[in-house]
């Protein structure tokens, strides 16, 4: 039996913008993974938007609302179907994210 496999990379998105990705796979399927969108806002880095497998269900959690996390039904798809998924909305919306999250910071 075939031990699970770790990746761990990051995507730049932007000059201040990145995103983590972790990924567990075994047997060539994606077990596990989280997304961890975050941005350099003055001198510190914030979590902006996170998707993952965490806490032993699929949750999000938007940063701007509230730190808790948000169940994510998987509709019997594929985790890798939902990672790429994910992954493609976080690159096309991020910019969209950062702005939900300094109007909030300004809001205190």
């Amino acid at each position: 039996m075939g031990l699970p496999k770790f990746k761990n990379y990051t995507i730049p998105l932007g000059s201040t913008d990145v995103l983590d990705i972790k990924l567990k796979v075994e047997k060539n399927h994606i077990v596990a993974f989280s997304l961890n969108y975050r941005a350099k806002i003055g001198k510190d880095f914030f979590q902006i938007y996170r998707v993952d497998t965490a806490h032993g269900f699929l949750h999000e959690q938007r940063f701007w609302i509230t730190p808790e996390p948000i169940p994510i039904p998987k509709m019997g798809k594929e985790l890798k179907e939902i990672f790429e998924f994910y992954l493609d909305s976080i690159k096309g919306n991020y910019l969209r994210y950062r702005k939900y999250y300094e109007e909030r910071m300004k809001l205190g």
